[in-house]
């Protein structure tokens, strides 16, 4: 698999083999001095250079559990088995696969953490095992930027299936001022100067950092070209008019769709990852968030549709999925064809584990 330096990549290479130049010693002391984001990316590199010569090895285990938490996600989202699918609801799955297989490898670490969190909410609504609620205070050892999804679990035990709160709580995240969202982080990150809370503050909330990195978007924008720009704006209408748009129509049809099918529940969690969202929207790259928040969304969707395609048919809701689900998979498709810069053509046609290992 030819993976070229993108995003996170190329940083998660150079922590690699930085950490076989120190002290074993050395790097553990860095780690556990709270400068790292990344605890679980950095703790990985660090022991896969006491066994292993290159990256490639290491790339591959952060993939491969990337994969796990993925597929099994999915697993949860898919409640009948895909050859009881008809072509329609085939296409749906794949669009919500493809939706989320690809793109967000160069910042793998930030949804690696968060396929983490989604795999344990859904198999909460699963299970209704609380372990899994519990598992979620793990999610800051994967990017420190996910610690905002701890208030979840909390949410989830007291609130429990109480609709009406989570709405109340995505009508807040959407009225909430930047400078009340961003007052808090700063305070946070005054009262833990050194740590990794300061640095990432003064990266993408400060006024400094925002400026700078959207100067960054600015710059990189111009260099995009058509068919780029056609992806990001169909990007930008399933985050913000779609997915919005489904959610609505099951809360206007909860009765019929949600209550009916036992789906309400992950659909609360769903609302839940909205409003974190929408806070998490008041700083710089915040829109990972809503990358999240959709794939869960969407995930609601298609259970919702198995579930209720043949017994509670809604006319507005199957409306909405046939001009949605094609959106999707066109979008998918081409974020798909999009990121073939990095990986080789016989990625497609050859063994996983061997191209990431060997290549």
């Amino acid at each position: 698999m030819n993976v070229l330096s993108v995003g996170d990549l190329d940083r998660y290479e150079r922590e690699f083999y930085f950490n076989k130049t120190v002290s074993f010693s050395s790097s553990i002391e860095s780690f556990i001095s709270l400068q790292e984001n990344k605890f679980y990316n950095s703790l990985l590199s660090i022991f896969s250079g006491i066994f292993f010569q290159t990256h490639h090895y290491y790339f591959a285990i952060l993939f491969m559990v990337y994969g796990f938490f993925l597929v099994n996600t999915l697993d949860v989202f898919k409640p009948i088995r895909l050859s009881k699918l008809n072509k329609f609801g085939l296409i749906f799955f794949l669009g919500m696969f493809m939706y989320f297989l690809i793109r967000p490898v160069p910042n793998l670490a930030f949804y690696t953490g968060g396929i983490y969190l989604v795999f344990n909410l859904s198999n909460y609504f699963k299970t209704n095992a609380k372990k899994y609620l519990f598992f979620i205070f793990f999610v800051p050892l994967f990017h420190i930027g996910l610690t905002i999804f701890v208030i979840l679990p909390i949410m989830l035990l007291v609130f429990k299936n109480r609709v009406w709160f989570y709405v109340l709580f995505v009508v807040f995240s959407l009225g909430i001022g930047q400078s009340n969202v961003v007052g808090v982080l700063g305070n946070l990150a005054e009262s833990n100067s050194g740590t990794v809370l300061e640095s990432k503050y003064n990266a993408y909330a400060s006024e400094e950092g925002q400026e700078s990195l959207e100067k960054r978007y600015a710059e990189n924008g111009e260099k995009y070209n058509g068919k780029l720009k056609l992806l990001l704006d169909i990007q930008q209408a399933i985050w913000y008019f779609f997915v919005p748009l489904g959610m609505l129509i099951l809360f206007l049809q909860r009765k019929q769709l949600l209550i009916a099918s036992e789906i309400l529940p992950l659909y609360n969690m769903a609302l839940a990852c909205w409003g974190v969202s929408n806070l998490m929207l008041n700083i710089s790259q915040g829109e990972r968030f809503l990358f999240l928040f959709s794939f869960v969304a969407i995930g609601v969707f298609f259970i919702v549709y198995v579930k209720t395609r043949i017994t509670l048919m809604s006319r507005a809701f199957n409306l909405f999925l046939t001009i949605f689900v094609p959106i999707l998979f066109v979008y998918a498709l081409m974020a798909l064809i999009a990121s073939h810069f990095m990986i080789s053509p016989e990625f497609f046609v050859s063994n996983l584990i061997v191209e990431i290992i060997t290549k």
